[in-house]
C-alpha cells in the first residue's frame, strides 16, 4: 500500500512543469534570434542593392546632364548652321561615348554603358540617348531624348574547374 501512495505522490510534478516552460521559453528564444540574424542579413543585401541602383543611376543622370550641356553649348556653337551641329556635338561630347549617325543624317544616337564592379561581379546600367538635328527655335528638350535606360546583372556562370565527365563523348 505504501508503494500505491509514493505512486500518486505529487511531489515534482511541478519541477517538471517548470522545467519544460523554461525549456519552450529558450527554444522560443533561440528561433526569434535566428530569425532577427537572418532579417537583418536581408535587410543589409537589400540596402546593398539599393545603394548600387542609386549609384549607377545617378551615374546615368550625370551622362544625361553631361550630352545636355553639351547639345546646349552645340546650339550656341553652330551659327545657324544645322549641319555643323553634328559635328560640333561630337568634338564636345569626348571619346568615352559612342555616337551612332542616322543613315538620313537627321538624327544620332549617343550610347554609353556604365559598369558597377560588387562583389566579383558586374552591375551595368546602359543609357541610349536620341539627338534630333535642331531647327533655329530648337529647345535641348525638343531634340534631345532618353530611348534606352537599362540596368542589368553580368549574368552568373559557375567557376568549375574540375572535370567531372567521365563518359565518352
Amino acid at each position: 500500500m505504501k508503494s500505491m501512495n509514493r505512486l500518486k505522490s505529487e511531489r515534482g510534478s511541478s519541477t517538471v512543469l517548470i522545467s519544460l516552460f523554461l525549456l519552450s521559453l529558450v527554444i522560443f528564444a533561440v528561433v526569434s534570434i535566428v530569425t532577427s540574424a537572418q532579417e537583418l542579413k536581408l535587410a543589409r543585401r537589400n540596402a546593398e542593392t539599393n545603394k548600387v541602383y542609386y549609384t549607377l543611376d545617378a551615374e546615368g543622370k550625370r551622362f544625361l546632364y553631361k550630352v545636355k550641356s553639351a547639345v546646349k553649348e552645340s546650339l550656341n556653337s553652330m551659327d545657324n548652321d544645322p549641319e555643323s551641329f553634328f559635328s560640333i556635338l561630337e568634338s564636345n561630347l569626348g571619346s568615352d561615348v559612342i555616337i551612332r549617325k542616322d543613315p538620313d543624317g537627321l538624327k544620332v544616337i549617343i550610347e554609353r554603358t556604365i559598369i558597377l564592379t560588387v562583389d566579383s561581379y558586374n552591375r551595368h546600367l546602359e543609357v541610349k540617348i536620341e539627338v534630333s538635328q535642331p531647327n533655329d527655335e530648337s529647345r535641348i528638350n525638343d531634340i534631345c531624348s532618353v530611348i534606352e535606360w537599362r540596368l542589368w546583372n553580368e549574368p552568373f556562370e559557375y567557376k568549375n574547374t574540375i572535370d567531372l565527365w567521365e563518359g565518352n563523348p
